[in-house]
């Protein structure tokens, strides 16, 4: 047969000839038998036991040759050449039905041989039998006639079939060489999963990229004894490099895992290199899964995070600096428009980190007063008087208590001061960004627990926990240091104002953590008094 997928040698092909010998052996032996009764025994029976028998003896041979050997024997041709030789014998000397056996190797010769020998051996086989007949047993013309067209229609209709057949399969054959070549030239590795978790069809990249043996893979093992397989090579040691998705499939063996949906995820093989594995199912019921080196894009995206990153504390670090400057800028400006020193600045600094401090071990405070916070608390503290440069000197700077008047103007750099300071914020929608931390303390600090203070007359919690701090700090310094119109009181006395004021003016709280820390309070304030400079 001329068939280019279904080669001489190959694994089909050679089951479909042992198939048809077998055949042919069980119809000779049954012949022979019939030969042997009672009644059928003479010359003529003697002579077709004979031709049949050297026919059984070579089918034995051929059929053997096929099992062992991987090849017919001797020829393809031999078997139904030799059946039909011995067959025109047969009609010439014992019975013209012996013409049977001329029509049952008419199509094993269309199996066998190339289309066009098999077209030549079958008509010179007819025309020799119908010859035979027609001269030997002179059958009449019209029944030489139907048996020219029976086997002619037997010839015609095998010729026809075989040329389409092996036409179909040489195309089916030329695409699947394509195909198998196109899937052993791609970079990615593809394997093929029936619906029973079997391997189907793999790629020689498949094997390569999951570091799998060819003879193991060439199994089709199932997707449980593949993972299993790793599992006991130790590709899974490291839960580091392992994703949850792919953790879940590994501890379930792929068992409890439907491979019938669509999805993708990236892994990490104990090369250190990152596979991408896609899952996508097929109409049929079998899924097709690709595995990708994506290693370079994954290191080139792994290294440009990192430079992100690196750039984005630089940034930072950057901006921290430029609004400390910033911070120290503004605070020297205040001090030019201020009565009060640049060591009132440094205490109520180191006050309100001290309470701040003391306060972040309370439960509900745990959260609210990080140690990034309160480094942003401490370093907003010096702009809360800030508001100070938009009031008139003649207010500012006067050498005695203000009038009624002269007082509301002077509450105003409260309000002035976050105004300032929210502008300078700008768009930083961060609440605790150092800017907006110092306006909530410029514009709350003056704000009282029970509501008496200004500018908006704010109670309890609604006032800023940051210019609570600073509002405590803030009242004793002023009391425990000279101004203008008033002596310094002693630290023992602003202890008592302060507690005194707790739940009126300051939130208890915050006392409370101030009575754990009277004594830094008065260390703060003898090493920064200001009879020192």
């Amino acid at each position: 047969m001329n068939n280019n997928s279904l080669t001489p040698h190959s694994s089909e092909w050679l089951n479909a000839q042992k198939i048809i010998d077998l055949y042919y052996a069980v119809g000779l032996l049954l012949f022979t038998a019939i030969r042997l009764l009672p009644g059928h025994l003479g010359l003529p029976a003697i002579t077709s036991i004979t031709l049949t028998s050297i026919v059984f003896v070579f089918v034995l041979a051929d059929l053997w040759s096929l099992h062992y050997r991987a090849r017919p024997f001797l020829t393809n041709a031999l078997i139904p050449l030799l059946t039909i030789g011995f067959a025109c014998i047969g009609i010439w000397f014992v019975t013209p039905y012996g013409i049977m056996w001329v029509m049952a190797s008419i199509p094993v010769l269309f199996v066998r041989l190339p289309l066009r020998t098999a077209y030549a051996a079958s008509i010179a086989a007819l025309v020799i039998t119908l010859t035979i007949l027609l001269f030997r047993h002179s059958l009449d013309t019209v029944t030489l006639s139907r048996l020219a067209l029976a086997s002619g229609m037997i010839i015609i209709t095998l010729g026809s079939f075989l040329k389409i057949f092996n036409k179909v399969n040489r195309e089916l054959n030329e695409t699947s060489v394509l195909l198998d070549n196109t899937l052993q030239s791609i970079s990615q590795g593809v394997a093929v999963i029936s619906n029973n978790n079997r391997l189907k069809l793999f790629n020689q990249q498949f094997c390569e990229l999951l570091n799998l043996p060819r003879s193991f893979i060439a199994t089709k093992p199932t997707l449980p004894e593949m993972v299993q397989f790793q599992i006991n090579r130790g590709d899974f040691k490291d839960p580091g490099d392992i994703t949850p998705e792919t953790s879940s499939y590994i501890f379930s063996r792929g068992i409890n895992v439907n491979e019938h949906v669509k999805r993708n995820y990236v892994r990490k093989d104990p090369q250190g290199r990152y596979i991408e594995v896609r899952t996508n199912p097929m109409p049929s019921g079998d899924i097709v899964r690709t595995y990708t080196d994506v290693s370079q894009y994954e290191n080139t995206s792994h290294k440009l995070q990192e430079l992100l990153d690196e750039h984005q504390q630089i940034s930072q670090i950057v901006l921290q600096r430029m609004h400390e400057q910033m911070v120290e800028s503004m605070t020297e400006l205040a001090l030019t428009r201020d009565n009060e020193t640049g060591l009132h600045i440094q205490r109520t600094r180191l006050y309100v980190r001290t309470l701040a401090e003391t306060l972040c071990h309370a439960e509900r405070y745990r959260e609210l007063l990080s140690d990034s916070m309160i480094e942003q608390i401490t370093l907003a503290a010096p702009l809360h008087d800030l508001g100070k440069v938009g009031i008139p000197d003649y207010i500012l700077l006067k050498p005695s208590r203000h009038t009624l008047d002269e007082t509301v103007i002077m509450q105003t750099h409260a309000m002035l001061g976050e105004r300032i300071l929210l502008s300078t914020a700008g768009v930083d929608q961060e609440p605790n960004s150092l800017f907006n931390i110092a306006a909530k303390i410029a514009g709350g600090h003056h704000e009282n627990w029970d509501g008496s203070g200004y500018p908006r007359g704010l109670v309890e919690a609604d006032i800023p926990l940051e210019a609570r701090l600073m509002a405590l700090a803030d009242v004793y310094d002023a009391l425990t240091t000279d101004r203008i119109y008033k002596k310094a009181w002693t630290h023992e006395d602003a202890c008592a104002e302060i507690y005194r004021l707790s739940g009126k003016k300051f939130d208890p709280d915050i006392v409370a953590a101030f009575s754990q820390t009277e004594a830094r309070f008065r260390e703060i304030a003898i090493e920064y008094n200001d009879a020192k400079f």
